[in-house]
């Protein structure tokens, strides 16, 4: 099996080998793109905008040791916020589909007390996904790499080109924010 280093020589040399990149990566970068912007047709379009952008500068990329993934999720985070700064109504709709999705009601033959919790339940995730929207986009970024994607420290100070001390300082403050938007 060739190292990532090896693939990325190979993709620099040969553009179509550029898919055994593609084909390691596609999965988390899209599951990543869909979680901040919560239309598939947008983020699989997104998703392919980062690959095509990738793939573009492939001849620029120099390998540093960090994983060919931390560039992906830079460019996916950059094709991300020039799609919200066009599209101020993607905000909106994403907002809408949050709050339609998690206020669905449970069947009918659940008990009266499991409906209460779902209903609690569902309203707590809902403060939390629109109080998540009001942080600074840096902040959504570090949230979501840490707790929707499970990076480490290290994984989200490469993506965000910050040190992993500046990671979680900032961390710690967007949780804070939160906790504080959501009365916790």
């Amino acid at each position: 099996m060739a190292t990532e280093k090896q693939l990325i020589e190979a993709a620099q040399q040969d553009k179509t080998a550029f898919v055994a990149l593609y084909d390691a990566n596609f999965e988390k970068i899209f599951k990543y793109v869909v979680s901040r912007v919560y239309n598939q047709h947008d983020a699989q379009d997104i998703t392919s905008e980062t690959f095509m952008t990738a793939l573009e500068k492939m001849d620029d990329y120099e390998y540093t040791g960090k994983p060919f993934s931390a560039w992906l999720y830079r460019i996916a985070i950059n094709k991300m916020n020039d799609y919200f700064r066009s599209n101020q109504k993607a905000q909106k709709t994403a907002i809408k589909q949050i709050h339609n999705n998690e206020t669905k009601a449970e069947s009918a033959d659940a008990s009266m007390k499991e409906q209460e919790e779902q209903i609690e339940f569902t309203e707590n995730l809902s403060s939390l996904h629109l109080a998540l929207e009001k942080l600074k986009d840096e902040e959504k970024h570090i949230i979501t790499l840490k707790y929707f994607e499970n990076l480490s420290y290290k994984e989200i100070a490469e993506v965000l080109n910050i040190t992993t001390t500046n990671v979680g300082v900032k961390l710690n403050r967007a949780v804070a924010r939160l906790q504080q938007m959501c009365n916790y």
